[in-house]
């Protein structure tokens, strides 16, 4: 698997290893026609990489594709990139674009081979926003230059 959408407690073994799970959907309520309530209150995007050595980065996007909505998810603060053991790369760092369309993904990495990016996405930039109308929104997270790396998660009623 290229990418895929998990809950936050997701490890790089089980997604490197396939045995991740997939979260397909946030659920939101209403009050007083605004959105007062998201959960789960993030997830994660994540993506493998085959990489040479040295100093390397990806763009994620994000987009709405579906849903009368503008609000992107929030960039969260536990983003990493692992090497092919799952061990964190220290150093790498994340950093949003304006608006959160994007994010810009940076690391050096000691050997050539795969890489594992951890994106922490967080629901809360949604919450007080006028409610969409219909009330699904279908977002998607690809990778810049990455064959099949999109997946997508649903904002529900």
């Amino acid at each position: 698997m290229v990418s895929q959408i998990t809950p936050t407690g997701t490890s790089c073994s089980r997604f490197s290893g396939g045995s991740a799970p997939t979260l397909a959907s946030a659920t939101y309520t209403v009050r007083n026609g605004r959105i007062s309530k998201v959960t789960p209150g993030g997830f994660l995007y994540w993506v493998a990489l085959t990489r040479a050595a040295g100093s390397d980065s990806a763009v994620i996007s994000q987009s709405i594709t579906t849903g009368n909505f503008s609000t992107l998810f929030g960039l969260g603060t536990t983003s990493a990139v692992f090497s092919s053991s799952c061990t964190s790369v220290s150093g790498a760092t994340v950093t949003a674009a304006s608006g959160n369309s994007s994010f810009t993904v940076q690391w050096n990495g000691a050997s050539a081979g795969t890489y594992y990016i951890r994106l922490r996405l967080n629901t809360s930039a949604v919450k007080n926003k006028t409610a969409p109308n219909p009330s699904t929104v279908h977002y998607a997270f690809s990778t810049n230059g990455v064959t099949g790396s999109t997946s997508g998660i649903d904002l529900t009623r």
